[in-house]
């Protein structure tokens, strides 16, 4: 089954080093971040948030502006139409040049729109496409070194509107679970969340209840509490001459 590595890349800061466990197998850490780094600065070209700003800023006001515009002047350009002999008609011609006008407003409007946002997508598009267009190019030459071998595939989302980083999307082929003994692996849940009770001991098995001497199974460590919840002291080596023969420590007394 494949897996998903997503990646943030910050523009303004240095990519990872370090390779991710599940392409340890197939990319060398020089390779690693020779192409992060080539990721990061031709996609760098399509992310700038200043322009961002200042170009929604700009279409902010002119969605408001130009139709509003557009409306008056169409209001005072269009002629009026129908007869116009009493008050009634006068009116009711008014209406329909409002109308006509409120009509050239809104496509001026729907313009307005498409021709300030449409070329915003279209260069965010041609900086995901460029990038994608060299990242094939990396796969290309690892399937020249290593052919016949299902090899992971690196993609680029849509650069953000206003936004200052560059998605990766690495989807590895088959991928194995990364052990937890892996350098630079995610350690499990139970070691980076506590118990949830904070009394619970970390280690229930061959506890005795209260009251019950404690149980020392073979192969395991003496007890550090016994059964009045006491510590039991370090173990410390016999005094000199404890075990000594008796002729011996008299001979050494004499010595003395």
């Amino acid at each position: 089954m494949p897996d998903s590595i997503v990646l943030s890349l910050q523009i303004d800061q240095p990519p990872p080093e370090q390779v991710p466990y599940q392409l340890s197998s197939y990319i060398s850490i020089e390779a690693w971040q020779a192409r992060l780094r080539a990721v990061t600065r031709k996609g760098s070209r399509y992310i700038n948030p200043r322009f961002d700003i200042a170009w929604g800023v700009m279409t902010f006001i002119a969605t408001f502006a130009v139709p509003i515009a557009m409306f008056y002047v169409m209001l005072r350009m269009l002629p009026l139409k129908g007869t116009l002999d009493t008050t009634f008609d006068l009116l009711h011609a008014e209406a329909n040049r409002a109308w006509e006008a409120r009509g050239v407003s809104f496509a001026v409007l729907i313009g307005v729109i498409l021709l300030m946002w449409f070329p915003m997508w279209l260069f965010k598009a041609s900086g995901k496409k460029q990038v994608n267009r060299m990242l094939e190019r990396f796969e290309q030459e690892d399937r020249a070194v290593r052919p016949g071998v299902e090899l992971p595939i690196y993609r680029i989302s849509r650069p953000r509107f206003m936004g200052t980083s560059i998605i990766l999307n690495i989807t590895v082929p088959g991928a194995a679970q990364p052990s937890s003994f892996a350098f630079g692996a995610p350690l499990p849940r139970y070691v980076v969340n506590g118990p949830m009770d904070p009394s619970a001991a970390a280690y229930s098995y061959g506890q005795p209840s209260y009251g019950q001497p404690p149980v020392t199974m073979p192969g395991t460590p003496v007890p550090l509490y016994n059964q009045f919840d006491e510590k039991i002291p370090a173990y410390s080596a016999p005094a000199p001459g404890l075990y000594m023969p008796d002729d011996e420590k008299h001979e050494r007394e004499n010595r003395v």
